[in-house]
């Protein structure tokens, strides 16, 4: 389950650059770099205009961006807590973000978790903005709760997908609060924005245990799902790569473990957001900065990374 974090925003230049001082992932992947040292869970990644976001879990959603000069200030998202949401219980986490348009032009749309204060559980929200670092403004009720939310299940950990044929979707993970019953689910949303809830929903992408934190791109002439698996507390979370031949109607199937501990050097690489910009694929995603030899983590700082894929002779991806 996403947790608190902060949002961050960054722009690309050519690879992916880092802030300002700081450091380069160590003996890992090459195109892997950490984003600044703040906490940042579940990072939202988007390239929105010219420029590359991230986006951190927690309240108002911070943003930062690159400029010319290096990454900017962190900025607040969203200045408001969503009438829907338990005050009492304010952490909002899991930004999503993408770009549509609108009869006024160019709308930001944010997808984002919230407990809701009439059902006691977590439910998806979306709010939108003229401009892709806010202020985005939250609509007055969730759009997808789970099917099952009277007896107590969850809907969280939203992405946004956009097939070939324009149709738009919004995926996310539901459970029974962390327990049972994992599912990677869909529902259809409007053409144009993607805000409203249009269609049906699609029963399950993916039914797995400890899965979460859904991602979905295009590439190759399949339609790739990225998640993550195991117990986000520790170091035994990682990251799988599905893949089907379509999005609705299509059948997904495991296809490989895109990055672990071992394999990254890096604790816990999980809640990644990956995105297509031009021939380029990039991914997103948090690891903790300290962990004990025992792999569990010493600390809940959890810190966003950045990184290239590519994709081998077989088609299938991999950390560059």
């Amino acid at each position: 389950m996403r947790r608190l974090v902060l949002a961050v925003v960054m722009a690309l230049v050519g690879l992916i650059v880092v802030q300002p001082g700081a450091a380069q992932a160590a003996a890992g992947p090459n195109s892997v770099r950490r984003v600044g040292s703040e906490e940042f869970a579940d990072p939202g990644f988007a390239y929105l205009g010219s420029k590359y976001y991230l986006f951190r879990t927690g309240a108002g959603y911070g943003t930062r961006w690159t400029t010319s000069g290096g990454w900017s200030a962190i900025h607040k998202s969203m200045a408001t807590i969503p009438a829907w949401v338990d005050h009492s219980k304010p952490l909002l986490w899991a930004p999503e973000v993408f770009q549509s348009s609108d009869s006024r032009g160019a709308l930001y749309v944010m997808y984002f978790t919230g407990e809701s204060a009439s059902r006691h559980v977590h439910c998806i929200g979306v709010a939108t903005s003229r401009h892709p670092a806010g202020n985005y403004t939250p609509g007055s009720k969730p759009i997808v709760c789970s099917p099952w939310v009277s007896r107590g299940y969850e809907a969280i950990d939203p992405a946004a997908y956009r097939a070939k044929d324009g149709k738009r979707y919004l995926i996310y993970k539901s459970d029974y609060r962390n327990a049972s019953g994992f599912q990677i689910r869909a529902v259809q949303m409007d053409t144009q924005t993607g805000s409203r809830v249009v269609g049906k929903s699609i029963a399950k992408i993916v039914s797995s245990t400890k899965i979460e934190g859904p991602s979905v791109i295009a590439h190759g002439g399949k339609v790739w799902l990225f998640a993550s698996r195991g117990d986000y507390i520790n170091c035994s979370y990682n990251t799988d790569v599905w893949s089907a031949s379509s999005f609705w109607g299509g059948r997904f199937t495991r296809v490989k473990t895109l990055m672990t501990t071992k394999s990254t050097r890096l604790c816990g690489p999980g809640g990644a957001t990956v995105i297509n910009v031009g021939a380029t694929t990039r991914i997103a995603f948090h690891a903790y900065v300290d962990a004990n030899h025992n792999g569990v983590k010493d600390s809940s700082k959890r810190q966003a990374y950045t990184g290239v894929l590519k994709w081998d002779g077989a088609g299938r991806p991999y950390l560059a």
